[in-house]
């Protein structure tokens, strides 16, 4: 028996005759969207709307507005997290195949993320999929999962395919391993849009996860994305005060957390009843867990708030400490507060540090039927900064010598702006 063969017989002799497969040439893909270039928005316009108003008082008479017509923002899909990002391309190859997506930082995509899909067809009219797992050759679109992009950064992707050459005999004993690569695009670039938050979606129960970085601060320096993950609990709140609460992860989102976002301290801002003396972040063991209790609001600036706020602030003047993961149980309240502290000292500016506290509770404030809201508490920190420095001190300056009365020294602060800002351009050379 002859593998890779075929047998002929030609009067009664039989001929063995070898048969290799086809060596295809290797197809183009052409990369559709993003262009080669493009900027890609990652903030949906909802968003934007509201939180390119400067100050507070815009904001709220722009939720009211909309209220009082038909809430058109408030019913915006797109609250709490980034727009789908969608790839198209179109190919020529008529096999069947698998097709392999990869995206980096790195020109050559030696950093990449790395998605194995099989796509349906796009109907080019329509742009709607087809049906099936077809592989004829089209338009083809994929929404990454959880692509998770970084502000104001340059990316950079390649498509290819793979799959059996597609000889007659093509199977285990082919030399192409049905496995063939068929088709491979160029590489190809495109940028994010400079707008904040990079808000963070894994598959599991956590909510309300975002980037403290990507907003232009001090000395026109950018926040380090990627070192300050704030959002909700990991599990859940303790029911008797003994036990801890059931973990809100999934398998594929502790990879993620630790592998990808490559998450060393999960510092946990709720108390003891809360946690159960909790031993272990939900992480693993391989997570530094730090139960630090906080507090919020006009807490803050009272002696026991201004004790934890010391506390926690100097777990952020450790390098070892990062990447950090920070919560309460809501990622809004106490974890909130710290935020704006953390943003205020960094040099964002004042429409960047309320905005990102806002962000967690748009788009159901204010609400005039209900009472007070969350909106009143925001007053809490405009009363309590305020008393720290005179007229004329920035936003910024009076949030830093709150820090300095609650005994954080100017070297601490100076160690944390150090880890948690890019060089300045010039430095850097651009």
């Amino acid at each position: 028996m002859m593998r890779g063969g075929i047998r002929v017989s030609i009067g009664g002799t039989i001929l063995a005759m070898a048969v290799f497969c086809a060596q295809p040439c290797l197809a183009a893909i052409e990369l559709l969207a993003p262009t080669n270039g493009a900027t890609v928005a990652i903030v949906p316009e909802a968003q934007k709307k509201v939180m390119s108003l400067p100050t507070l008082d815009e904001r709220i008479k722009l939720f009211a507005e909309d209220r009082a017509h038909g809430k058109v923002i408030r019913h915006d899909k797109y609250w709490r997290k980034s727009l789908p990002f969608v790839l198209k391309w179109r190919t020529t190859s008529d096999k069947e195949c698998s097709c392999k997506v990869e995206i980096g930082k790195s020109p050559d995509l030696s950093d990449a993320r790395v998605w194995y899909v099989k796509m349906k067809k796009v109907d080019e009219a329509s742009g709607r999929e087809t049906g099936g797992n077809a592989f004829s050759g089209g338009i083809k679109s994929f929404t990454v999962p959880l692509a998770n992009l970084e502000i104001a950064q340059r990316y950079y992707w390649r498509i290819t395919t793979r799959g059996r050459c597609g000889t007659w005999n093509c199977g285990i004993h082919c030399p192409c391993k049905s496995s063939k690569i068929l088709e491979r695009s160029e590489i190809a670039s495109f940028v994010t849009e400079d707008f904040a938050p990079r808000w963070i979606e894994i598959e599991g129960r956590a909510y309300n996860m975002r980037d403290l970085g990507g907003r232009l601060a001090r000395d026109g320096r950018r926040v380090r994305q990627g070192m300050i993950i704030r959002g909700q609990g990991l599990n859940d709140n303790s029911a008797t005060g003994e036990v801890p609460g059931r973990n809100r992860l999934t398998v594929e989102d502790v990879k993620y957390l630790t592998g990808t976002l490559g998450i060393r301290t999960d510092l946990d801002l709720r108390g003891v009843r809360e946690t159960a003396d909790m031993k272990e972040s939900p992480l693993g063991k391989g997570v530094n867990l730090i139960i630090s209790p906080f507090t919020s609001y006009d807490g803050i600036f009272k002696t026991s708030g201004k004790e934890k706020m010391a506390r926690v602030f100097r777990v952020f003047c450790d390098r070892e400490n990062y990447p950090v993961y920070v919560h309460c149980i809501g990622g809004a309240d106490r974890t909130g507060a710290l935020a704006y502290v953390l943003n205020g000292v960094l040099g964002v500016n004042r429409q960047g540090i309320e905005t990102d506290w806002e962000s967690t509770f748009y788009p159901n404030i204010p609400d005039a039927d209900h009472g007070p809201t969350h909106w009143c508490r925001e007053g809490h920190f405009n009363e309590g900064f305020v008393k720290y420095g005179k007229e004329g001190d920035s936003w910024n300056k009076r949030i830093e010598l709150y820090l300095l009365d609650c005994g954080i020294t100017e070297g601490e602060i100076a160690t944390f702006r150090e880890i948690m800002l890019e060089p300045c351009k010039a430095a850097a050379g651009d």
